[in-house]
């Protein structure tokens, strides 16, 4: 019997969700290393660990989301003389966010990074999670050639300065044939708050501040008194001791090591949230 070909693509369904989706404003977006996926079971608790995680594991939250546009992604046509029109392709797809304010260190760290391949979950104020369907049953995300940024870094004479995220799809017609979505029980956009980069800065033989990278932000009177609970969240020293006149932490530190913060994982356990010294 010679071989029969099927025509796998021509399926079409037209019915409709029998509770169709109240589409939301989009609020923020998931980043996760490429070819990973969020926990099937995904909580608040669960996502927390996971933006604290070690870097091939960890995932990156994106909020403040204001205003979204799409680019691309639409059927090109063409026709061969005298026929008629007939889908060609679809164009690159970007889909870009506008955040509320411009970020430096965001833009910065996204700028390094722009030539690295990544996933993206979206979710929205309804707390709708967005990504594709891969036959499994685990939500997987939208494939990324890249996300990158950009900014008008100053005011100008008629707007505040801004800056927009763009996430560019790696298959613009997957996003459209297997996208998919799920509803979440929780917000996440307090686990996805992302860590800021932080230091220790010196000030004197045994006093120091905890400042942020970027702009230099004082952190010392928020996260001083939890590292005087917990001295073990802190490379290289013994002892740690808040001093809240002088807005120091004062640490006990063995030999000439140079005392860092141990990695986010363990400062979360520690009860320390959103912070990676770098």
């Amino acid at each position: 019997m010679r071989p029969i070909r099927t025509c796998d693509d021509s399926h079409l369904n037209t019915g409709l969700s029998k509770c169709p989706v109240d589409f939301a404003r989009m609020k923020g977006a998931i980043i996760v290393p490429y070819g990973t996926k969020l926990p099937a079971k995904l909580t608040a608790e669960e996502l927390t660990k996971l933006a604290h995680a070690d870097e091939h594991e960890r995932i990156y939250g994106i909020k403040g989301f204001c205003e979204y546009a799409v680019e691309g992604g639409e059927a090109q046509t063409g026709s061969v003389g005298y026929g008629g029109l007939q889908v060609t392709g679809y164009s690159d797809r970007a889909d870009t966010f506008t955040l509320d304010k411009n970020y430096p260190e965001l833009h910065a760290s996204l700028t390094k990074c722009s030539n690295m391949s990544w996933g993206a979950y979206f979710f929205d104020e309804k707390n709708y999670l967005y990504g594709l369907s891969d036959d499994t049953e685990v939500l997987a995300p939208f494939p990324m050639s890249t996300i990158h940024s950009n900014a008008t870094p100053y005011s100008t004479s008629s707007a505040k300065s801004t800056m927009t995220v763009k996430f560019c799809h790696e298959d613009a017609r997957a996003a459209i044939e297997r996208a998919d979505y799920v509803k979440l029980d929780f917000n996440p956009q307090r686990a996805t708050l992302g860590l800021t980069a932080v230091k220790l800065v010196k000030l004197s033989e045994n006093d120091y501040k905890l400042a942020e990278n970027v702009g230099g932000y004082d952190l010392t009177p928020t996260f001083g008194p939890l590292i005087a609970d917990t001295a073990t969240v802190i490379d290289g020293a013994t002892a740690a001791t808040y001093d809240a006149f002088k807005k120091a932490i004062t640490l006990t530190v063995s030999g000439s090591t140079t005392p860092k913060l141990k990695a986010p994982k363990v400062l979360l356990e520690a009860g320390i949230e959103g912070i990676e010294e770098v």
